[in-house]
């Protein structure tokens, strides 16, 4: 008993010190985000910081909220995923997706949201994405073009990186550059404004070497937006034209091509595949399992009842659009709560932006609406919801809660009423 007892005081003496390792845990999953091989890394931290949460609460020394306005969507998700279960076609692989690609992202989102809600933190979290945002564009610049020797003509990690795609490379640096340029709009000390102006240079240029068609459109989707608050934005947009047409990568990434490319993508053909899976299974769709795109037997029955004229000469796996990813796996219901949880989003975001006393508040409002937008365009291409991009995903819609319940709760203390 003695020893329980000890051990509780040596606890109660610790405990103010768990928020601040719980932060740096989350810190660490998040910087490693975009690096392959460091799952395991990413592992630990995530769980350490879920046993630290759970030793702070058990001790009555901290507190986890789930209070938020995506709580009720994202429970409505889960709630979908599992009265599905039964019908899906691949049970088991749905049952540990649920887990491995919902309830673990809701997490991260939840602890964000809890941990980082301080000015200090806060800031902090935004400096850790840009720094490795930053340092996985150097690592994989370095690696792909120096120490493989690939010619720079070539997409950047094409066939080589294999946890983070060439496709989705974009999703991670757009995000990055879109924080950076409001980070360098806000910053008035003269170092930390050129080491931002460096680090945009460095992503952007990074972003470009992937050559992916939706990161690009996404990027200037989003640097248009973010234009109506900075008409500086502008000459970054033509510089951003004028490296393109100097690059050898022009030919991919000029307008009148990344137009064509548009049209005549295979992707309107998988979608194509995917809409006769979802003519079958249009109300509880075929599990969330991602593994159900691996059986061959299941989806090559659709590429052969896809029109002979709209059918890819391959199978792919997957339908590289986040909107008919959604409908396939949870039906048209799972796709109305999806669009739930982002007109919940975007209701804060509009929130930020309409406040007319703060323009700290209007400025971030615009960012993240920008880089909603730029997310929204991107998974119109690929596959965002599992790996590094979901985790941009999630950790946007933290940011975007965060900066809404501040900007509530001084409204609140204004005495204005605002809706959630």
């Amino acid at each position: 008993m003695s020893i329980l007892l000890s051990l509780h005081n040596k606890l109660e003496k610790a405990a103010p010190a768990l928020s601040n390792v719980i932060v740096v845990l989350i810190g660490t999953y998040i910087f490693f985000n975009p690096f392959p091989h460091t799952t395991a890394l990413k592992e630990i931290s995530f769980y350490l910081a879920i046993g630290l949460i759970g030793v702070s609460l058990v001790l009555k020394k901290g507190s986890f909220s789930f209070d938020s306005p995506l709580s009720r969507p994202f429970l409505f998700i889960f709630l979908w995923c599992f009265i599905c279960l039964p019908l899906a076609i691949n049970r088991d692989n749905t049952l540990h997706d649920i887990y491995a690609h919902l309830i673990k992202y809701f997490a991260i989102y939840f602890m964000i949201v809890n941990y980082f809600h301080s000015s200090r933190k806060l800031n902090a979290l935004l400096w850790t994405i840009i720094i490795s945002v930053s340092s996985f564009c150097i690592w994989s610049v370095i690696y792909y073009y120096i120490i493989l020797g690939h010619p720079i003509s070539e997409q950047l990690g094409a066939a080589v990186f294999k946890e983070i795609t060439t496709n989705t490379i974009g999703i991670v640096t757009v995000f990055g550059i879109l924080l950076s340029l409001q980070k360098l709009n806000m910053e008035t000390t003269g170092w930390l404004r050129y080491t931002l102006l460096a680090m945009i240079i460095l992503m952007t240029f990074t972003t470009l070497l992937t050559q992916t068609r939706g990161a690009i459109i996404g990027m200037f989707c989003a640097l248009i937006i973010l234009s109506f608050r900075n008409r500086k934005i502008l000459i970054f947009i033509i510089a951003i034209i004028i490296c393109v047409s100097l690059l050898p990568i022009k030919s991919r990434l000029m307008p009148e091509n990344i137009m064509i490319k548009v049209k005549d993508d295979d992707r309107l053909r998988i979608a194509f595949m995917y809409i006769e899976v979802i003519k079958d299974f249009p109300i509880q769709g075929i599990g969330f399992g991602l593994q159900s795109y691996a059986d061959d037997k299941f989806t090559s029955v659709y590429h052969e009842r896809t029109d002979p004229a709209r059918r890819t000469i391959r199978l792919y796996r997957a339908p590289h659009n986040f909107i008919i990813d959604i409908l396939v796996r949870l039906g048209i219901v799972g796709l109305a709560l999806y669009l739930y949880a982002l007109y919940r989003t975007l209701i804060m975001i509009v929130g930020l932006v309409k406040d007319d006393r703060n323009i700290g508040y209007r400025d971030w409002g615009l960012t993240f609406f920008g880089t909603f937008i730029a997310f929204i365009i991107q998974g119109m291409f690929e596959n965002v919801h599992s790996g590094p991009p979901a985790i941009v995903f999630y950790l946007q819609l933290a940011l975007i809660t965060i900066l809404w319940k501040r900007y509530r709760m001084e409204q609140m203390e204004r005495g204005i009423n605002t809706t959630s």
